[in-house]
């Protein structure tokens, strides 16, 4: 049960790190905050990375160097499959993120 929380977790974080990493882009934020709203590219940066950071800690402190860094890596593409595809399809969904981080 312990590894099945920090296989959510892990995955929770990776998204929310390549979320922002995705947003910092200009064309990406304009595709989900329009042009109208002031672009944090700093503040999401920061974020992005704290968060993929974060998360690789918690694989690691969870299995291991050998097996954490492993399936800290295996789990990336799903999550960057992910946020391309909202960025794709529903690019609405990353607007909350967008909102809270733009005050």
């Amino acid at each position: 049960m312990l590894e099945l929380t920090y296989g959510g977790a892990l995955l929770v974080l990776q998204l929310l790190g390549l979320s922002g990493l995705a947003l910092a882009q200009d064309k990406h934020w304009r595709t989900v905050m329009g042009p109208a709203l002031r672009h944090p590219q700093s503040r999401l940066r920061l974020l992005g990375w704290a968060a993929l950071t974060l998360s690789l800690s918690l694989a690691v402190s969870g299995q291991g160097w050998a097996f954490g860094s492993l399936i800290w890596l295996l789990s990336l593409p799903p999550a960057g499959f992910a946020i391309a595809f909202t960025l794709a399809w529903r690019s609405q969904w990353l607007r909350s993120l967008g909102n809270a981080l733009s005050r």
